[in-house]
């Protein structure tokens, strides 16, 4: 009965690197556009790496989205950008919370604030769970 899954593995593995070759393509052209513009200067080349810029970071966002979606769960690529993606979630959660700090009561600041220092011990074991774990050097 594995068949059946072998396209879809196949198909989603492909829509994966797809999105991950157009992302690596879009960084090309903009380390290109960016280093012609700081040779040659001009508003045509300023703009041009501005909308290059802009479609590098949508391309990037894709790619992302893709490897949620698609990618396989055990992979490593997949857990990187799983715990990136809470940790920004997180991060934005904790800015949401400081802003209101202010209108509250001294008990409700306090519970606020010990909520916010657990999100930030959260934050910073998902950036570092995420990452692969480095190996010891060879003596």
């Amino acid at each position: 009965m594995g068949m059946p899954d072998a396209p879809t593995t196949a198909a989603a593995e492909s829509i994966v690197a797809s999105r991950q070759l157009i992302a690596q393509s879009k960084r090309l052209m903009l380390t290109s556009i960016e280093r012609r513009a700081r040779l040659r200067g001009g508003e045509a080349l300023r703009k041009r790496a501005e909308r290059i810029r802009d479609e590098t970071a949508n391309a990037h966002r894709i790619y992302r989205a893709a490897v949620l979606t698609w990618g396989q769960t055990t992979s490593l690529e997949f857990r990187l950008i799983a715990y990136s993606s809470l940790a920004n979630l997180a991060e934005a959660l904790v800015f949401q919370l400081r802003d209101g700090l202010g209108g509250q009561s001294a008990q409700d600041q306090l519970d606020l604030a010990i909520e916010i220092e657990s999100l930030q011990i959260l934050i910073e074991q998902w950036r570092l769970n995420g990452r692969p774990a480095v190996a010891p050097a060879a003596a």
